[in-house]
């Protein structure tokens, strides 16, 4: 059942892409925030408290539903709401034709928006890092709560992971735990992600670039985490007929963005392909 439903849902993104704005998919939450008075809005608890009781009301209602057809396509239809805003596809396709046209302020428009989100520390920042990021993000985080929790671990780190963007980002004890809930939720899922990279690309230099960057002195475990999954994943950039058989750099950023673009895929079918064994196993026990 939960594989079909991501399969359903990651199609169902990939056709309605082009045609769909993700932004209003938590229109509803927006709205709801606004209305709470200041005070509320600000405080501490309020993003726990959000979150868990959304997450929480979604579960009860899955739980509801009767019959396995409903449940799988509830299930499906509540992750394609998860996943986005936009398939990262499109907006680095844009990129690319805006480059390829010389339209300079779309390009530094777009790359602007796709550095937006959490961040690695001032070290490990980089384009190619906030991509992966990003697929993190809009792809493989809600995925990954999806397989743990079902319908409701997605709209947990969907809300999560959009909270900063919902409510003023301010120095309030609001969005300090707004920061810690969604690095809390995401510090296994980034490690799970940066995994599928490395089997997607280099695994070897995956691992080297894991290993020197757990090794770097962290003042901050929150960036640790971005920092983990952008280098580990820059390092898996693996590129055919290198001169010494191993990776190399890219001719140029086009083609850069391009292997991005199919890394994330074959990550995406390597998480496909663990979940059918994992579903397989359990059938077979």
């Amino acid at each position: 059942m939960t594989l079909i439903a991501m399969l359903i849902a990651l199609g169902t993104e990939r056709l309605l892409s082009l045609h769909r704005d993700g932004s209003t998919a938590l229109g509803w939450a927006q709205r709801l925030l606004q209305w709470l008075p200041a005070p509320l809005r600000n405080a501490a608890a309020l993003p726990w408290l959000f979150a868990g009781v959304v997450a929480l009301t979604v579960a009860l209602f899955a739980h509801g539903i009767e019959g396995t057809v409903l449940k799988v396509l509830f299930a499906a239809a509540v992750l394609f709401l998860c996943l986005g805003p936009r398939d990262l596809a499109d907006d680095v396709q844009r990129l690319r034709a805006a480059r390829s046209a010389g339209d300079s302020a779309t390009v530094a428009r777009l790359t602007r928006n796709l550095q937006m989100g959490p961040e690695p520390d001032a070290d490990h920042r980089s384009l190619l890092g906030a991509l992966f990021i990003q697929s993190h993000e809009r792809r493989f985080g809600a995925l990954l709560w999806f397989l743990v929790l079902g319908p409701a671990g997605a709209v947990l780190y969907r809300i999560a992971s959009r909270l900063p963007a919902l409510i003023e980002t301010a120095e309030t004890p609001s969005a300090r735990h707004i920061a810690l809930l969604h690095n809390l939720l995401a510090w296994v899922p980034v490690r799970v992600t940066a995994l599928l990279f490395g089997l997607a690309g280099s695994l070897d230099d995956a691992l080297e670039a894991w290993q020197r960057v757990q090794a770097e002195a962290h003042d901050n475990w929150q960036q640790l985490t971005w920092s983990l999954l952008a280098e580990t994943a820059n390092a898996a950039l693996d590129w055919e007929n290198a001169a010494d058989g191993g990776p190399m750099i890219a001719s140029s950023l086009d083609a850069t963005l391009a292997e991005v673009l199919r890394m994330e895929l074959r990550a995406t079918l390597i998480l496909l392909a663990l979940t059918a064994l994992f579903t397989a196993g359990v059938w077979i026990a």
